[in-house]
């Protein structure tokens, strides 16, 4: 009798810690126990055409607020794997050197200097000094991620598809006082991140019981996003070429003509 009560005790309690959320009638399992499934091989000899592409993606965008669900923000899954040491945060997009979670939290705190009352004399508000008010790097404010990409087309499956090489949450440095523009946080290589983002839930708002994973979102590309860079011999970003400086509408035709030109390379590729 008191194995049986045991047994009962023990299934009771991994039935509860394997449970996701306790507050569902029952447990939701499908989420938590996916696998990463691999890229396919390809081989080079099969890449008829290859273009890099980048492009930012915008939380604030309608289709991109489930990035912000509060269970379970983008922001916070991606920074505290980087600060734990589970993801590997590189110093730019070449992906070869890396930051420490030091160099991380310096990179993004705000720093201001204003002028308070010293406190020597409290007694004469014309005393003064220079105060820095420290603001730390609060990763709730990223609102911006950007995407780098390969487009390829494979000759040996007859197929255009893009593979995500790697994502950088934005911020927006302030330096003297002068907000500068944006740049990467960090970037982070996508098939580190998998792993991670495949086990989390993504808010579906047709259906709680069928949910997505952060890994579908990405390879589904359920997300809204515009072109900022083309692979080019000067390594620029769209805006920084001289037609398209301080130019916003400029700019953006030309990323709406890059969007099109791929498009049309899918489309020419099939007869009807």
């Amino acid at each position: 009798m008191r194995q049986i009560i045991f047994a009962i005790v023990t299934l009771s309690i991994a039935y509860s810690s394997n449970a996701q959320y306790e507050d569902w009638t029952f447990p939701k399992q499908a989420v938590a126990e996916r696998k990463v499934i691999p890229y396919r091989y390809i081989r080079e000899a099969n890449v008829k055409w290859a273009k890099r592409i980048d492009r930012v993606i915008d939380v604030r965008e309608k289709m991109n607020k489930v990035m912000d669900w509060p269970r379970s923000p983008f922001y916070k899954v991606i920074h505290d794997n980087v600060m734990t040491g589970k993801l590997k945060p590189f110093r730019n997009d070449s992906l070869s050197s890396i930051f420490t979670p030091e160099e991380i939290l310096k990179r993004g705190t705000r720093e201001f200097t204003t002028t308070v009352q010293d406190p020597a004399f409290p007694d004469d508000p014309s005393m003064t000094k220079d105060s820095t008010i420290i603001i730390p790097f609060d990763p709730s404010t990223i609102k911006k991620y950007r995407i780098m990409e390969d487009w390829i087309f494979d000759h040996n499956y007859s197929d255009f598809r893009a593979k995500i090489i790697a994502i950088a949450p934005l911020f927006k440095p302030i330096f003297a006082g002068v907000e500068l523009g944006e740049q990467p946080v960090y970037w982070v290589k996508m098939d580190d991140l998998r792993p991670i983002i495949v086990n989390i839930e993504l808010f579906n708002s047709m259906n709680d019981a069928a949910r997505l994973s952060f890994d579908d979102f990405f390879q589904m590309r359920m997300f809204s996003s515009y072109i900022v860079k083309e692979s080019n011999m000067y390594d620029l970003d769209i805006n920084l070429f001289e037609e398209f400086k301080d130019d916003g509408i400029a700019t953006q035709l030309e990323s709406d003509r890059i969007k099109n030109d791929l498009f049309i390379l899918e489309h020419d590729l099939w007869q009807y």
